[in-house]
């Protein structure tokens, strides 16, 4: 937390006890961050909760590195040289934070050829994988409208009791469900009752279930052809200054049940897990990786977004709801970097902490330099 200059092994012996050898040998030992990750969350969490999924590009140089491939960089707008992990996270939906759960690295599409799979077979793994752990903490799972795919939502749902929320193109292939009375004839009832016209839907079959003055959420139960499945549409209006846009979004849930305003809420609340991904790279070093070993760098990955979990944990979630402003990773490694120095000097000068004066001198040096909240 009080680092100040690079993540790597050089630094931390210079900050630490230990030669720069021995924090380099014991990156290389296991540690269960997913068990670490669950307790902390539920200590500290609300019980209103989603599990986010999203892959992040890290950018790494060299030849030797474990898993080093091309992978999509969203900042750069292309596919990249580097690395990638699949970041899991629950998002605090009370709380409106994530906290990491578990970073596993990508491997290369060579990688995952040679294994007869594909990215999106391996996605999907990662989740059955952790099933136990993921259901334990909510039965809904966020991703974004990449993976809207037949393959990977119904290996999912049918492995695992998570249901998926997601979003769908916008000229995505959708029907209305069919509500009629049975015919009682032989063969399978009649499922779809009309194509959804996305640009001009049927509000007197579209359910209008939230507004405010940025949105519409509008649900209705609809077959999609893509999925081979029914699903709950939250359809999102997008308006301005009391005007529509034009502009909307067409989210979905495998849970038929939930509502359009949750699913809308839910999707929105996803976009959380950027803000841990962006605190661990500005803030905890989770993109200067000096190792090049699977085992270090999962562990170099997972530290990373830990620490800033850790961090809101310890400062942040604790506040009453109206105590709660942005949280900033940026006051927090102030706070412990002039701890580091503070600690030195009043050490040194044998200052007794017990002398109220000199116990508040104290605390006034440790925020020094916070952001003006």
């Amino acid at each position: 937390m009080g680092f100040s200059g690079r993540y790597n092994f050089t630094n931390m012996a210079r900050y630490g006890n230990y030669t720069e050898k021995t924090y380099r040998n014991n990156f290389q030992e296991p540690f269960d961050f997913l068990s670490f990750n669950k307790e902390v969350i539920l200590d500290a969490c609300s019980g209103d909760r989603i599990i986010a999924f999203d892959p992040s590009y890290i950018p790494k140089s060299g030849k030797k590195t474990d898993h080093l491939g091309t992978f999509w960089s969203g900042v750069s707008g292309k596919a990249l040289r580097g690395l990638e992990i699949g970041g899991f996270a629950v998002v605090d939906i009370k709380n409106n934070t994530a906290m990491s759960l578990e970073a596993v690295q990508t491997p290369s599409v060579k990688e995952l050829k040679k294994e007869g799979k594909t990215l999106v077979n391996h996605y999907a793994s990662l989740v059955i994988e952790r099933k136990e752990v993921l259901e334990s903490l909510s039965k809904y799972l966020v991703v974004d409208g990449y993976f809207a795919k037949k393959n990977y939502i119904n290996s999912i749902t049918e492995e695992t009791n998570l249901h998926i929320i997601s979003k769908m193109r916008k000229d995505a292939n959708l029907y209305y469900l069919y509500q009629g009375e049975k015919t009682g004839k032989k063969g399978r009832p009649k499922v779809k009752d009309g194509k959804i016209d996305m640009t001009n839907i049927n509000k007197e079959r579209f359910k209008l279930v939230f507004e405010d003055k940025n949105v519409k959420v509008y649900q209705v139960l609809a077959y999609s052809i893509l999925l081979k499945r029914k699903v709950k549409l939250a359809y999102v209006e997008f308006w301005n200054g009391g005007k529509y846009t034009g502009k909307y979004a067409v989210l979905f849930s495998t849970d038929l049940s939930l509502s359009g305003e949750r699913i809308y809420l839910y999707y929105k609340s996803r976009f959380q897990i950027e803000f841990l991904f962006r605190d661990a790279k500005q803030f905890a070093g989770l993109t200067q990786v000096q190792a090049r070993s699977k085992e270090k760098l999962h562990f170099h990955f997972n530290i990373s977004l830990t620490s800033v979990s850790t961090a809101k944990a310890i400062y942040y979630l604790p506040l009453e709801t109206q105590q709660q402003t942005s949280f900033s990773m940026s006051d927090i490694k102030t706070l412990h970097l002039n701890k580091i120095i503070a600690d030195r000097i009043f050490s040194n000068l044998g200052l007794d902490h017990s002398s109220k004066k000199i116990d508040q001198i104290y605390w006034d040096a440790l925020w020094i330099g916070k952001i003006a909240s």
